[in-house]
């Protein structure tokens, strides 16, 4: 039993986002991927069209990401204070990045949005014609690049190194779930720290937990993501 079940009793202590994630089959384990995908993995997240046709879900994600980053620049030495960014790589976590930064207009911690496209503008040339970033470039914000999960850790290695084209650097990875598959070693030894809402072990104990898996379905997951690491 987790931590938090262990508080409460019989369950954890209840997480809305993660609920909502799993009655919309956001997250999916066991049968409910191949039903719904096709797939023989006993494990899939796809935070894609069911999140983006749920806007108060959207919304909620966005609230969700926006006070993580809020507590994580307040940690950090040097941080609070400097003006703050959110990029969403594409295409996945494009709208994710917009709504946090939507939400975050309304708070004492406003945040700056931009862009990436995943090939540059086919544009003759010029400044902006040959960038892959859509944004105001400001070297003196720190940027976040954020994104739905971190598995092999390459599209974030590609957005940073697109960004770095444009003089500008990631200051650390913000994902929903981190997959725990060497992905955030691999970004982390670019010298960019990763974080997440959730790791893929903590939703699989949340998910067993609270009666929504049974512990043999819990387990093919975990053992899954432990066998298939990216170095």
């Amino acid at each position: 039993m987790s931590k938090a079940a262990a508080q409460t009793g019989n369950r954890p202590e209840r997480d809305d986002l993660l609920d909502a994630f799993w009655e919309k089959g956001l997250v999916l384990l066991g049968a409910r991927v191949r039903e719904e995908y096709g797939l023989a993995t006993p494990v899939f997240i796809d935070l894609r069209h069911k999140l983006y046709d749920d806007l108060l879900l959207l919304r909620l994600l966005g609230e969700r990401l926006h006070a993580k980053l809020e507590a994580i620049v307040h940690a950090e030495v040097g941080a609070a204070g400097k003006p703050q960014e959110v990029i969403g790589i594409p295409d996945t976590a494009t709208p994710i990045a917009l709504v946090t930064a939507l939400v975050s207009k309304s708070t004492a911690f406003p945040l700056a949005y931009g862009q990436m496209r995943k090939k540059p503008a086919a544009y003759p040339g010029g400044e902006s014609g040959v960038s892959a970033y859509m944004g105001t470039k400001d070297p003196n914000r720190q940027i976040t690049l954020i994104d739905d999960v971190m598995a092999s850790g390459r599209t974030k290695i590609w957005a940073m190194e697109q960004l770095a084209k444009d003089g500008l650097e990631a200051a650390r990875v913000l994902v929903v779930v981190d997959r725990e598959q060497g992905g955030g070693n691999i970004v982390e030894g670019k010298h960019c720290p990763l974080h997440s809402l959730y790791r893929i072990s903590d939703v699989i104990a949340y998910l067993l937990d609270r009666g929504l898996v049974n512990a043999v379905t819990a387990q093919e997951a975990l053992e899954h993501i432990r066998a298939r690491r990216f170095n």
